[in-house]
């Protein structure tokens, strides 16, 4: 949970907050994938992707839908390391496609984190119907 903005530093990299680089643990590492009908990236960690890749494994080779969705999310898929100072490198393919530069917004989504531009992250909000509606949702 929570929202840090950082900078790309000039090779790149972002760095990971140390709050939640600590709950990813031994692993080190997350998954990378664009967003799912939004214009951000979803840095997932290794339990998360573990929960999607099993869900996968019931999936038919024989049905091309099927066959599709598991090469799509594969192949559009990074999995990043961090380095001793808790940064990760997002390849210059996923950086173009959520408009990252220099600041990033890192807002926390619960079981992943959301890399967002700026300028598209306070549109977000703008167009949002925030909590009030959320909250009705899970009938509080």
């Amino acid at each position: 949970m929570g929202k840090h903005v950082h900078s790309l530093d000039p090779k790149k990299r972002l760095t990971i907050p140390s709050v939640w680089r600590d709950v990813v643990g031994e692993a080190k590492s997350l998954y990378l994938m664009p967003g799912i009908d939004r214009p951000c990236l979803m840095l997932l960690p290794p339990s998360v992707m573990a929960q999607l890749m099993q869900r996968m494994e019931g999936m038919h080779l024989s049905d091309p839908e099927e066959m599709e969705l598991m090469l799509t999310v594969a192949s559009e898929s990074d999995h990043l390391s961090f380095d001793a100072q808790g940064r990760v490198r997002v390849n210059d393919e996923h950086l173009s496609f959520a408009g990252l530069e220099g600041e990033v917004v890192l807002a926390g989504a619960f079981n992943r984190i959301e890399l967002w531009n700026p300028e598209a992250w306070a549109a977000r909000k703008k167009s949002s119907s925030g909590l009030s509606t959320a909250a009705k949702s899970l009938k509080m």
